[in-house]
């Protein structure tokens, strides 16, 4: 997209970021409410998933998509985080982000460094290649034609819903993220942060595994963050990947007109919206990253040019 391109003139354009950056107030109380009951409340259903199992008690099972939503929320509130978002000051940021990390499996300084280059050049077709922007990137058609069979077959095969859905989510999360893969030798201490937080891990799930049993231990974790990462790149996919998303060059890519072009609005419904911190909302995220997931449907509402983006409801989501 170019500057003729935008729907609107560019004092226009400046007053209505402004308007939008000014919804970047996270509110304290509503914070650290989100925090205590959503942690707390995946904290308890894991005790009763962990205690009735150990005792015999395979129907606590039931309990286990409650689990996983709250883990979903979890990692939006670990997102928030990493963003600087969801609490005013620095250090209370990373505090709740690198706990709530040892429940998502998911490394909090890792993770937001790489996920901060992602917003720095999403649908930016010069800023391509990085393992972190797998269900965000692209090829072209001209590339693909230039691929011999053999790279063509590859490439439809990870792009099989099977394959890029059901069996590299889990493995993202369970083995990749244990890794510092595709970092640069510079980032001492998003390395550092890897291999704290496996230690961490080690330390928290082997004494639950010595308190109830590794098996148990392993099976609740599995019914809970398998589904859990799953949905999640379910969820960034669909909102990055679409019908008529604009990818543009260098010279063309503007955050603010990507945000309109190339993320999506997914629609879900009200219990789905909650469970995923609004994170359907992702065009007015990538508008202004430093908005809470509490202020994100105030600002879709408040800016008339937010209700033109690409809409995608929860059956085509799937679909």
């Amino acid at each position: 997209m170019n500057a003729e391109a935008s729907p609107f003139c560019p004092i226009e354009r400046a007053e209505t970021i402004r308007s939008v950056k000014s919804f970047q107030r996270p509110d304290l109380l509503t914070s650290i409410g989100q925090t205590v009951s959503t942690v707390g409340a995946l904290l308890v259903c894991y005790a009763v998933l962990l205690v009735g199992l150990a005792h015999g008690h395979r129907m606590v099972l039931l309990l286990a998509p409650v689990a996983t939503g709250l883990a979903i929320r979890t990692f939006t509130l670990q997102h928030d985080c990493g963003h600087g978002s969801l609490f005013p000051g620095a250090r209370a940021n990373a505090l709740v982000g690198r706990l709530c990390s040892l429940l998502t499996l998911t490394p909090y300084d890792h993770w937001r460094s790489h996920h901060a280059l992602h917003h720095a050049g999403w649908n930016n077709i010069d800023s391509r290649g990085r393992l972190s922007d797998i269900y965000s990137d692209c090829i072209t058609i001209s590339e693909y034609h230039a691929m011999t069979s053999m790279q063509k077959a590859v490439y439809r095969l990870s792009k099989h819903p099977v394959i890029a859905l059901l069996l590299m989510p889990p493995i993202i999360f369970f083995i990749v993220y244990r890794i510092p893969f595709d970092t640069p030798s510079a980032w001492r201490r998003e390395r550092l942060g890897v291999h704290l937080t496996n230690l961490c891990l080690v330390l928290l799930y082997g004494g639950l595994g010595y308190a109830f049993g590794f098996a148990t231990v392993g099976l609740v974790t599995l019914c809970v963050i398998y589904p859990a990462s799953i949905i999640g790149v379910w969820l960034f996919l669909v909102q990055h990947k679409f019908e008529g998303v604009h990818w543009v060059g260098q010279d063309a890519w503007d955050p603010f007109e990507a945000s309109l072009t190339g993320c999506s609005f997914l629609r879900l419904p009200a219990v789905l919206n909650w469970f995923s911190g609004s994170i359907g909302l992702h065009h007015i995220h990538h508008a202004a990253p430093g908005i809470p997931n509490y202020r994100l449907a105030d600002c879709h509402e408040a800016h008339a040019v937010f209700q033109n983006v690409k809409t995608i409801g929860f059956r085509e989501a799937v679909r």
